[in-house]
């Protein structure tokens, strides 16, 4: 095996002292960058990486994030991570991602192995799991890594969190569709995104004088795409379906309308849709999606600062909990009734 290259190599190559090196590297204003050029482009060609374990030892920080979000698959959460990524690099860190697949023992895994990594800090994105509380706890008292919650579902009290506010969101929804003249409501979900917003959806829907009957709640084990499809597919096969339907994301929603098309029916002129989301795919369907559009980019934005400001200030013991409120984005999968 061969063994790691060292400062005292690229010291020997360069002809420099090691102190020289380690300043070099570090981007030191007090190195010409003639120097920082050369040593760095050695450090590269004997394939020198730094130790960041003896770095975080030594208190001096890996300059390294973890990130952990459910999963990918979905642009929402690719977004996000591209968003962070921007956001970190502007800052000079890098990132280190764990996917959780919504999972809370694998949420626990991967804030366990940043913990262990001793990385600077650590951004949990679409988090529901009390769970978890107890490894936040203890990763806390033993490493004091600062740690944000993006996009948070549930109330984590005693640490940084940014939330979106859902009950904004779906009483936006509502209300519009209440203009143009829809009385009878549906709402179809895989079961993990309806865990936390179906009594939001139903105290909206009553609260507006709607109505919301029990045969047009659909909510499957199927997520995505092929969720939305096999639910309206059910939806439609009662004996009356309502005028608009409520999508628990743009995917689900996607799909319904696949559903639609099959059956012969128009959207928006037979059903309005509306999803929840505002993926980059929604904008460019044969009909454009109207949907819900959470603010990423602002919340990543305030998450990040809020992490940035507790690495570089260790005595900064604020908590904050942030709440933000999403758009109704109108296109044309909703109309007046007819």
């Amino acid at each position: 095996m061969n063994r790691r290259a060292t400062l005292s190599d690229i010291a020997k190559i360069a002809k420099v002292n090691i102190s020289t090196v380690s300043r070099a590297l570090n981007n030191s204003s007090d190195i010409s960058l003639q120097t920082k050029m050369k040593i760095k482009d050695i450090a590269k060609q004997i394939g020198y990486v730094p130790d960041f374990t003896a770095k975080a030892l030594a208190g001096k920080g890996t300059k390294s994030i973890g990130v952990i979000v459910p999963e990918i698959s979905s642009n929402y959460y690719a977004t996000m991570l591209d968003c962070i990524e921007n956001e970190l690099d502007e800052k000079d860190y890098s990132l280190i991602v764990g996917m959780a697949h919504h999972d809370y023992q694998k949420e626990i895994h991967y804030l366990n192995v940043f913990n262990n990594r001793r990385v600077d800090g650590i951004i949990l994105a679409g988090s529901m799991y009390s769970e978890i509380n107890k490894t936040l706890d203890k990763i806390r008292k033993r490493n004091n890594i600062p740690i944000v919650l993006v996009h948070s579902f549930i109330s984590y009290g005693d640490y940084d969190y940014i939330f979106v506010d859902d009950i904004y969101g779906v009483n936006t929804a509502i209300e519009y569709l209440k203009e143009l003249g829809h009385r009878n409501i549906g709402y179809i979900a895989d079961e993990l995104a309806s865990r936390f917003r179906i009594e939001k959806i139903k105290n909206s829907i009553f609260k507006n004088g709607l109505i919301l009957n029990k045969e047009h709640i659909k909510i499957g084990k199927v997520g995505f795409e092929a969720g939305g499809y096999q639910l309206m597919q059910e939806l439609l096969n009662e004996k009356e379906i309502p005028t608009a339907v409520l999508a628990s994301y743009d995917y689900i929603a996607i799909g319904a309308m696949k559903a639609l098309y099959e059956r012969g029916l128009s959207v928006p002129d037979d059903i309005s849709i509306i999803g929840y989301d505002n993926i980059r795919e929604s904008e460019y369907l044969p009909c454009p999606l109207t949907t819900i559009s959470p603010p990423i980019e602002r919340m990543v934005k305030l998450g990040v600062n809020i992490l940035h400001n507790k690495i570089v200030d260790k005595t900064f013991n604020d908590i904050q909990h942030v709440s933000l409120k999403p758009e109704l984005i109108v296109r044309n999968s909703t109309a007046p009734i007819k």
